[in-house]
Order: structure tokens, then C-alpha cells, then sequence
């Protein structure tokens, strides 16, 4: 299958969906969502990227909450990740060749910087 995502993202995306499929979703207005499931709620606002839970805020990748409120827009969730996650982000990475430093006792390291004690 062809996705903008790593396969690892993709297959945590899955994941999310299947569980977003048990949430209710009340729309508050176009872009903020109450979601809920079993006696929990939370809020989503799919402009500025957040969830009540924090997971979005914190791996810039979307939760299950983020994913439900999506959903109910038809919203492209691909549109809720990170470039991080996506794989051109990770060809990109890779496109420079990385040039090896060599052997620790090869270096040149001025004697400033190599008397430094980092603790």
C-alpha cells in the first residue's frame, strides 16, 4: 500500500483508527470536537493541532481522539502528522551522503575543547 507515512507511523495510524471507531464525536463548531468514550472526554481542536490528552502536543502525531474528530470532517490524517513521520522526510535525511569521522585516535581535536569535562 502507498501512504505518505513510514510503515511504522502507518500501522500506529491503524491502530488509532480502529480504536476511534467506538468514540462519539460532537462537532463544538468547524474546527474544535468534543470525543468521547466510555465515562472520558476530551477536546480537540483540529486547527491548532491539540487534544486534552496531550499526545498530539507532545510526538506531533495525531491520538485517537485527534483521529475520531478527522473522521468526521473527512479530513486527510496524513494532514495531523509531523513531516517526521512522513517518508519523503526520512529519503530526505538520507539523500546527503554521510561521511565517516574515522578512529577516535585519528581526530583533531583542539586542546580547549578536549580539556572540557562535561558531566
Amino acid at each position: 500500500m502507498h501512504h505518505q507515512l513510514t510503515d511504522a507511523a502507518h500501522l500506529v495510524i491503524l491502530k488509532r483508527v480502529e480504536k476511534c471507531a467506538y468514540m462519539t464525536v460532537n462537532p463544538v463548531d468547524w474546527n474544535i470536537f468534543s470525543v468521547k468514550w466510555s465515562r472520558k472526554q476530551w477536546t480537540v481542536d483540529l486547527a491548532q493541532k491539540t487534544c486534552t490528552c496531550n499526545k498530539f502536543q507532545m510526538d506531533m502525531f495525531p491520538c485517537s481522539h485527534e483521529l475520531a474528530a478527522a473522521r468526521e470532517r473527512n479530513l486527510d490524517y496524513t494532514s495531523l502528522c509531523s513531516d517526521f513521520y512522513k517518508r519523503q522526510t526520512l529519503i530526505d535525511a538520507y539523500s546527503v551522503p554521510i561521511v565517516p569521522v574515522g578512529h577516535l585516535s585519528s581526530w583533531i581535536v583542539p586542546t580547549d575543547i578536549a580539556d572540557r569535562v562535561i558531566k
